[in-house]
């Protein structure tokens, strides 16, 4: 069989499902805020045990930011700013804050780039107590704001 035309893969996007933003196109230097809930295979809420994240410019095959391994204590600092770990259930979503810092553009020429955050986390399941672990990617569209003076 020969080459399939048309790939996402040879497009630069993501050969497994993915979940978009509410809001999947961003400005580059600007914070954003992924409000999580973590749910087990019963859809019930559960505090991970651990998380790790990696950002990168699907467009231009270029790490961003990470891989990083989350501290379940929480950060104020750094590229990614969240709480302590929580379910996010209940009304209250867990929510990753990604710097603006880490929010830059490989070739600002190119005006935009599709970014992905992957996001690995292991829980305990609510039924048999056992460790699993889930995989999500994060999709969205980085936007460069380019000015004359090249100082905006």
């Amino acid at each position: 069989m020969g080459l399939i035309i048309g790939n996402r893969a040879l497009q630069g996007g993501p050969m497994a499902p993915y979940s978009q933003s509410p809001n999947d196109t961003t400005w580059q230097g600007v914070d954003q805020y992924l409000p999580i809930v973590f749910l087990d295979r019963t859809r019930t809420p559960v505090v991970p045990s651990s998380i790790q994240v990696e950002l990168d410019d699907i467009t231009n095959a270029q790490v961003m930011a990470g891989p990083s391994t989350l501290v379940s204590t929480g950060a104020n600092t750094g590229n990614f700013i969240y709480p302590a770990f929580t379910s996010g259930g209940a009304g209250a979503p867990w929510v990753l804050q990604i710097a603006g810092a880490a929010m830059t553009m490989t070739y600002p020429y190119e005006g935009s780039q599709i970014c992905q955050l992957k996001f690995v986390w292991t829980g305990n399941d609510s039924v048999t107590g056992n460790p699993f672990t889930e995989v999500a990617n994060y999709i969205f569209e980085l936007v460069g704001s380019p000015t004359v003076s090249g100082t905006l």
